[in-house]
């Protein structure tokens, strides 16, 4: 039996994330079988502890063509690390040892192993009558958390997912089980993601429509992250579908002329439209508000009349400054206006030209100021699909999601693209489709345990 890797938060560690948790469940026991939660409302609180709030991706999101810095900047990067993301150069993910919410691969685990204690401990509770809500709730929010958890994995460890290749193509761990003890191993790609949908098809059926707090998920949200990780399997009708019933559940969209661009953050914590508070704390110094700037390039596909422009990004010595996102600086949830963009592409990429362009309408006109907004038209499904891919990309800043979209695009040559990046005098460039699209599984993971590198 293989070696179990240390990636998972000691059980009894996790009981302690949820100060809130009652006393007797939190009381020091020497068999550590024994604490583990057994009643619907320490499951949820275990299932509401600020271990969710957030999720990695910060090395997909410093390594997009989102950011350019200058050789001082380079320079002041915090570690090799952070200067190797930029040029694409990491040979080795290390540990950096500065908590487990800062890794990217053990917080996943961390909040996999917490979703496994859950769904576990749920399975020795009856349903009723009176607990049925409850119940439901706890099952599905601990399904929706593993499976983004996964999802977020295998955007950063794993490559693009091919139908062609995906039953050889190597995938994340599926750990399921809390027992730490299980062996370990790389399931295939292609069960990577069947676990993901299946699991958050189910979450979705489980979930409430209405949010107890900012920090619990709906429906909405589930079939949301659902329609996410169908892109991101190409699935353009299952992904379709499921945007469409996130959007029939919740479908508010912020009207950014009601935001004062003269606040320092007009954005900040203010979205209406975002599913459930989370964002990306691994926020490597690349994509932090001042440690660089954004290229021309990105600036330059907003129109005057665009208020992301001026909500988005500040004019600082002449270059082109972040000023915030709906929440923090790194949104790395679900929200009304990734559904509507995905439901775009998917729409016209299953020959609904109208509906896409309908979709992009329905977001636009709540980013331009009152007045000045003309709906978009187009003669051809391609034409269309540029203007939904434009829109992506102008919209979805910041959510740890653009390195993803580069990996898929780069499968069609109209959309491939070659990565460049100058820093002083030298320039670094990342061609499409290259292995360093998948970045290395952290080395002292393969180091404990075995499993295969990419």
């Amino acid at each position: 039996m293989k070696k179990r890797i240390k990636i998972f938060i000691p059980l009894v560690i996790i009981l302690f994330l949820v100060p809130s948790c009652s006393k007797d469940w939190l009381e020091e026991k020497q068999d550590i079988k024994l604490v583990v939660p057994t009643t619907l409302n320490d499951l949820s609180l275990l299932m509401n502890s600020s271990q969710f709030n957030y999720d990695g991706r910060g090395s997909m999101e410093a390594s997009c063509d989102d950011y350019e810095v200058t050789t001082e900047q380079y320079n002041s990067l915090w570690n090799d690390f952070e200067r190797k993301l930029l040029t694409w150069s990491v040979d080795v993910f290390p540990k950096l040892g500065i908590g487990t919410n800062y890794e990217e691969w053990e917080l996943p685990y961390a909040q996999v192993q917490t979703c496994n204690v859950a769904l576990k401990a749920i399975e020795k509770i009856s349903k009723t009558a009176s607990n049925s809500e409850l119940y439901d709730r706890v099952k599905g929010t601990a399904l929706y958390y593993r499976s983004k958890a996964f999802l977020n994995l295998a955007m950063t460890f794993c490559k693009y997912y091919d139908a062609q290749t995906a039953d050889s193509d190597l995938g994340i761990p599926l750990q399921l089980d809390e027992d730490i003890n299980e062996p370990i191993f790389r399931s295939t790609l292609k069960e990577t993601y069947q676990r993901i949908t299946e699991d958050l098809n189910l979450a979705a059926i489980l979930l409430p429509q209405d949010a107890i707090s900012a920090t619990h998920i709906t429906n909405a949200g589930a079939y949301a992250l659902l329609a996410r990780a169908y892109l991101f399997m190409n699935d353009y009708q299952q992904a379709f579908e499921a945007s469409q019933k996130s959007q029939k559940l919740y479908s508010v969209l912020d009207d950014y002329n009601n935001f004062n661009s003269s606040d320092a953050y007009p954005l900040q914590a203010k979205s209406k439209e975002v599913h459930i508070m989370i964002e990306m704390t691994v926020s490597y110094g690349p994509s932090g508000n001042t440690n660089s700037s954004i290229p021309d390039e990105l600036y330059e596909l907003y129109g005057e009349n665009d208020l992301r422009k001026i909500l988005y990004f500040k004019k600082q010595d002449g270059k082109n400054y972040w000023r915030g996102a709906p929440i923090g600086n790194n949104l790395s949830g679900t929200a009304t206006d990734e559904v509507l963009l995905i439901a775009a592409e998917c729409a016209v990429r299953l020959g609904n030209r109208a509906d896409a362009l309908a979709l992009v309408n329905t977001l636009l006109e709540k980013r331009y100021k009152t007045g000045t907004f003309i709906p978009v038209t187009a003669s051809s499904d391609l034409e269309v699909l540029d203007i939904v891919l434009k829109e992506r990309r102008k919209e979805l800043l910041k959510r740890g999601l653009r390195f993803q979209d580069l990996k898929r695009l780069n499968k069609d040559p109209r959309y491939a693209k070659t990565l460049t990046r100058k820093i002083g005098d030298k320039i670094y460039t990342l061609p499409p489709n290259d292995r360093r699209y998948t970045l290395p599984i952290p080395q002292y993971i393969i180091n404990y345990n075995g499993i295969d590198q990419n």
